[in-house]
């Protein structure tokens, strides 16, 4: 029971340094963002690490662009032509 007890406490002490919601990722996906409940049973287990800002950065801008493209291909779909406006 001591155990039990034990890995419950070192989660909570995980959890209440953590912020609400948290940048995780591990070796092999990209970042993911879940609550501090669920960040710290992962990071007690060290199956994953808080992210680095500019790995959650360039998850952003990934994400970004590809809701970006799949706009703009449903908007061809409906005919809809998307001009850029040329850099000054």
């Amino acid at each position: 029971m001591r155990d039990v007890r034990r890995y419950w406490q070192e989660v909570r002490a995980i959890q209440a340094s953590l912020s609400e919601f948290v940048w995780l990722v591990s070796d092999d996906a990209s970042p993911v963002h879940v609550p501090a409940a669920q960040a710290a049973l992962l990071l007690h287990a060290k199956s994953h690490r808080i992210a680095q800002d500019g790995e959650v950065a360039a998850h952003l801008a990934a994400e970004a662009a590809l809701d970006f493209e799949a706009r703009r291909e449903q908007l061809r779909r409906k005919g809809i032509a998307v001009v850029m406006p040329l850099p000054r």
